[in-house]
């Protein structure tokens, strides 16, 4: 196997992980390597892509098979990255540039800062502002919902630095939104906790995974359909144990809402 194929091989396997880790579905990362590798003179590939690893073999008449492995350790939604990438590996299979050049195109998409924390920080309180008063609370709880949101982006950056599970991340975030919530109403700064709560959440239902779970699973991908189905029944669970066991301290050691 040429050494010239080998980096082909590794840009596109860093290519498809990067689309992975960013929230891209699995048939697009299975199409994104197939499309690399042929633009470069490689066909028949074999790829086979899950949400923790993706696994490519390609193999030369006369030689022995070359595969990498490429372990997927975690993955968000990162859709200007995700974007970026699309638009890289479109312009790798229509101009062909060297392979250095889109190692280093890959590593300049990657190292690109996300949003600022500030930036952050009012898309959560917004998000969960708006989506209050779409549930028809007022203004009053709508504010309440605001601060919740900022509480959420604290506590999940708190949780990330302690490298949390996502379970017990949106558990104690939910539960923080719960308490907050009740709290204000308690004292008369807002009318209707639920209203609060169930906007304030907003910010972390998996909307995004959902909807690409059920793209996944209509391309064929059952295994990956599933396997992030999982992951969303968790996530659901963790916000509901988290406003249950807020709700329950409240009514247990206060006498009631």
């Amino acid at each position: 196997m040429s050494a010239t194929n080998e980096r082909i091989l590794k840009a596109a396997c860093k290519l498809g992980r990067n689309i992975l880790e960013n929230g891209g579905e699995i048939y697009r990362v299975e199409e994104t390597i197939n499309f690399f590798l042929e633009a470069y003179g490689i066909f028949n590939a074999q790829i086979f892509a899950i949400p923790a690893t993706i696994i490519v073999t390609i193999e030369e008449e006369g030689e022995r098979p070359l595969t990498i492995v490429e372990r997927v350790k975690g993955s968000s939604i990162n859709l200007d990255k995700l974007s970026k990438f699309n638009d890289l590996s479109r312009r790798a299979c229509q101009n062909k540039p060297s392979i250095e050049s889109v190692l280093k195109d890959i590593e300049s998409i990657r190292s690109e800062k996300p949003y600022g924390f500030f930036t952050s920080l009012m898309a959560f309180g917004f998000t969960a502002f708006f989506f209050c008063l779409f549930w028809k609370g007022d203004l009053r709880d709508s504010l309440v919902a605001f601060v919740c949101g900022l509480s959420t982006k604290y506590c999940l950056d708190f949780m990330s630095r302690g490298k949390t599970n996502i379970f017990f991340s949106n558990a104690v975030s939910s539960a923080v939104i719960a308490y907050i919530a009740i709290l204000c109403v308690n004292l008369g700064l807002a009318h209707h906790y639920d209203k609060i709560i169930i906007g304030a959440i907003m910010s972390l239902v998996p909307g995004v995974a959902i909807t690409n779970i059920m793209r996944d699973i209509i391309a064929g991908d059952v295994i990956t359909g599933t396997t992030k189905l999982a992951e969303v029944l968790l996530i659901a669970l963790a916000i509901a144990v988290g406003i249950a066991i807020a709700m329950s301290s409240v009514i247990f050691f206060g006498g009631g809402l």
